[in-house]
């Protein structure tokens, strides 16, 4: 065989495989043996009829189309040996040529990615703060969960009453971009923009909010949307649509939203009279209580609470940071793959979606039919995030080769004995332990490579970034052994808690499995 190999467009390779005219003409030979035993020849038994005569009655044509379908598979096989390219999938016959006999096969070359200088990539980060407003905010989150319903009756909603009520909303007026001389307006550009940057600019009768079952307490000081809001609900009676308008503020930090007019139509389902806790020394039991904490008064529990938010918002900056850095290596990188890599994506897509939607018990046909929509339509929707998704994961594997994700089975240990911290007994199901440990072992390595895109886009020292985040882990496992320890003695959880959180928790590695 003589073999060319080609890199074409696509990533996808062509091998043009050559072979001697005598294998070509044997194949033929071969081709019509086997044509002879399954058409019948006059004259001949099945099987024993001449080429020549094989090829008169059934054409020299369906002779070599047996013949190329004989040597196809052989022929891919040593080309694809002899090539030493790796596909992503199974290759296709491209084209025949007789005159000499030549095969020429395409297939997918596998994805080649080249990080370049990514331990180089350095982004600004900015640590979150937490400040006493904040700290104000929870405590009034838990006075609100621990509010007393009372009996008395009403006939009007008043200040200090909790409603449950159902909110439409829409903008009255367009959006008019203010023209600034000499600069760019970018308020313009934002609300032109179908570029995937920031959203376009809402128009007359677009949604500003919807809400449905909402509870909130009349307290002018915790607004739920605009200022005057509130106000506007205090009279109103059970059952009663509620119509008004309100104005964005001029100062709003989106300028397409700056100044602009809203109407709302809020539906009062129910009113309600409740006695909301002060901030005493049986408020800050109930909070401990709930929270398995020990705090001994106000101070202490705002400490508490404090520090609770200050890991919150750091975890949530570091996850968001590093999917900047994570961006920005992406964007560095040098990657090449084929069209089936990312039609591959989008049948993962296809298949989660089409799931969701046996979920939801509808047939995937009928919303097809009922949306308008072809699935042809679906999956070039699909595309976009598609390839995101793709490239994402092609630099993630790289970068774990690169930099390694160092979880070890006592990672695991810890993560899993943090699960069951808090129950009174361990999990007995020997084999779901066993996945459950499968799927946390993927979740450190998520964990640990998130540390390490962190501490590099900071210029810091990953393996040291990968430690920390193990004191951490530790830490958190002390703790919830030691809440573990309190709930035993005032009384805890039943002894069917730890299953059946584990059971809760295999559901929720599966899903984040197919994610």
């Amino acid at each position: 065989m003589y073999l060319q190999i080609e890199r074409i467009e696509n990533h996808q390779a062509r091998l043009s495989a050559e072979i001697e005219p005598a294998q070509f003409e044997n194949a033929k030979r071969k081709a019509a043996r086997k044509i002879s035993r399954q058409v019948a020849i006059r004259g001949f038994r099945k099987g024993k009829a001449p080429y020549s005569r094989v090829a008169r009655t059934v054409g020299e044509g369906t002779i070599i189309e047996e013949a190329i379908d004989d040597l196809t598979q052989t022929l891919y096989r040593q080309a694809l040996f002899e090539s030493k390219v790796s596909p992503y999938g199974p290759g296709s016959l491209e084209d025949v040529k007789l005159d000499p006999p030549t095969f020429i096969f395409t297939l997918p070359m596998q994805p080649v990615v080249d990080l370049r200088d990514f331990r180089g990539v350095r982004v600004d980060y900015e640590k979150p703060t937490i400040d006493e407003s904040d700290v104000d905010d929870r405590l009034r989150q838990y006075q609100h969960h621990f509010t007393k319903l009372l009996d008395d009756e009403i006939e009007a909603a008043q200040l200090g009453h909790r409603l449950n009520i159902n909110v439409d909303s829409q903008f009255l007026d367009d959006y008019e971009p203010v023209e600034v001389d000499g600069a760019d307006d970018e308020a313009e550009e934002a609300a032109d923009s179908d570029d995937g940057g920031a959203p376009p600019a809402p128009k007359q009768g677009d949604v500003f909010v919807v809400e449905k079952d909402m509870d909130i307490v009349l307290d002018p000081s915790e607004e739920p949307f605009l200022n005057g809001f509130l106000e506007n609900l205090v009279g109103a009676e059970a059952g009663a649509d509620i119509v008004f308008e309100l104005t964005i503020p001029e100062d709003d930090d989106d300028p397409a939203l700056a100044g602009r007019l809203v109407e709302f139509v809020v539906t009062i389902n129910n009113i309600e009279a409740v006695e909301i806790p002060e901030l005493d020394d049986e408020f800050i039991r109930q909070v401990n209580e709930l929270l398995n904490e020990e705090a001994s008064d106000l101070e202490s529990l705002r400490s508490i609470l404090r520090e609770e938010l200050e890991d919150h918002a750091r975890r949530l900056s570091e996850e968001a940071y590093s999917n900047q850095v994570m961006d920005t290596i992406i964007a560095g990188a040098d990657l090449h793959y084929p069209e089936a890599a990312v039609e591959a994506q989008i049948d993962s897509q296809l298949d989660a979606f089409k799931a969701r939607v046996t979920q939801q018990r509808m047939a995937y046909d009928d919303l097809l039919r009922i949306s308008g929509n072809s699935e042809t339509d679906l999956r070039a929707g699909f595309r976009d995030e598609a390839v995101r998704a793709l490239e994402y994961s092609l630099v993630m594997n790289k970068l774990r080769e690169e930099l390694g994700a160092d979880v070890k089975e006592s990672d695991v240990d810890t993560r899993f004995e943090n699960f069951v911290a808090s129950f009174d007994r361990d999990i007995a199901n020997e084999e779901q332990i066993q996945v459950m440990r499968g799927m946390m072992r993927q979740e450190m390595v998520l964990h640990h490579m998130n540390a390490k895109l962190v501490a590099l886009g900071r210029g810091e020292d990953m393996d040291a970034a990968v430690e920390a985040l193990r004191g951490e882990k530790a830490a958190e496992l002390q703790q919830a052994k030691a809440k573990r320890d309190r709930q035993a003695e005032s009384g805890g959880e039943g002894p069917g808690e730890a299953q059946a959180a584990a059971d809760d928790e295999a559901n929720a590695n599966d899903d984040a499995s197919e994610s």
